[in-house]
This record gives C-alpha cells, structure tokens and sequence, in this order.
C-alpha cells in the first residue's frame, strides 16, 4: 500500500499551495505543519522513496512538474528531492512562528496586567476626586449661607444706620431750633466804658 494514500490531504493546504506557487522561487516555503512525509526521486509516486522530511521544515522549492502536480524541493541540509504540491505550504511554519505567538501573548498578558493595574489606580483616584468634590460642594454650600447671612446683616445695618444718622439730624436740627429761639433771651453784655 502506498504511504502517500494513507496520509490526509486537506483543502486548505491546497489553496495554500496555490498561494506558494504565485509566490516567487525565493519565497519562504516549508513542509506543512500537519504532514509528516516522502519525497521522491523524481515527480511522482511512482519514483523511487529518496527521504523523509519532517512537518514544519523549511524547504526551497526549485520547480514544479504541471502533469503529476509535483514539487522539486531542496532541504536546509540540501538533498533534492519531489513532493507532491498539496503537501507544500507557503509561508512561515507554525514550528517557527510558535515561540514568537509564545513570546508576543506573553507581552501581551504583562501589558494588560499593567493596564489593568492602571485602570484601578485610576478608579481609586477617581473615587478619591469624588470624595474631594462633595466636601467642596458642602464647603461652597457653607460659604453661600454665610454670604446671604452676612448680606442680610449688612441690609440690616445700612437701615440702622440710615436711621441713626435720621436720628442724629434729627437732634442736631432741633438744638439749633431751641439756640436760634433762646438766643435773644440771653443776657446782653454790656458794654464797659472806661475812662482814662
């Protein structure tokens, strides 16, 4: 029984093939993450078993036979060899992208618990900029009372002293009534007439 039969052949490596082959020769190409298989001698099963290569290993593909959809590969220790095209992904491998994914969810795990660390100082300051504007608002509720309690005794004493002065003028016009009448009734001085 063949080995190439019993392995899975999937759709999406396919498309992603068709993508690989539009790319040029020199483009990052490896074996996909899910297939551990052959290559051949030449471009086909028929070909004899040359090697065996593993998932998630880069290769350079150097070219394509259309009538057995076979791709010519190189491998990073440079045997040559043909796989078919289905088993050929382009891009980076899921090997290699792996420690990277690892390492950014790692810096993305620390900013968020840095953000999140900032979010609740930020909650705490808020609550404390909360508390500091109700006792304003009773401060300044405080300071408009005192400022009617003290308009209201300047009203007040503006009046009384609107009526003091009243009252003063009052006095003082009634002295100068009571001098100018008395004044013709006081004692006239007389006049000395001295003899030298």
């Amino acid at each position: 029984m063949n080995l190439l039969n019993r392995l899975p052949k999937k759709t999406l490596v396919a498309g992603l093939f068709a993508i690989a082959i539009s790319a040029p020769a020199s483009a990052a190409n490896y074996v996909s993450d899910d297939v551990y298989t052959f290559y051949h001698g030449g471009p086909g099963t028929e070909y004899r078993i040359t090697g065996r290569i593993r998932s998630g290993t880069p290769v350079t593909v150097l070219s394509r036979n259309e009538k057995s959809d076979f791709i010519q590969i190189k491998t990073p220790s440079g045997k040559v060899g043909w796989m078919p095209a289905d088993k050929i992904s382009s891009g980076t491998s899921m090997a290699d992208r792996f420690p990277k994914l690892e390492d950014q969810l790692k810096q993305n795990e620390a900013n968020l618990a840095t953000q999140a660390e900032e979010i609740a100082a930020l909650k705490q300051h808020n609550q404390s900029l909360t508390g500091q504007n109700a006792g304003n608002a009773g401060k300044v509720a405080a300071l408009e009372e005192e400022i009617v309690s003290l308009n209201r005794t300047i009203n007040g004493m503006d009046e009384s002293n609107l009526m003091k002065w009243f009252t003063y003028g009052g006095l003082v016009a009634f002295g100068g009534l009571m001098l100018g009448l008395m004044i013709p009734y006081l004692p006239k001085r007389r006049k000395r007439h001295d003899t030298w």
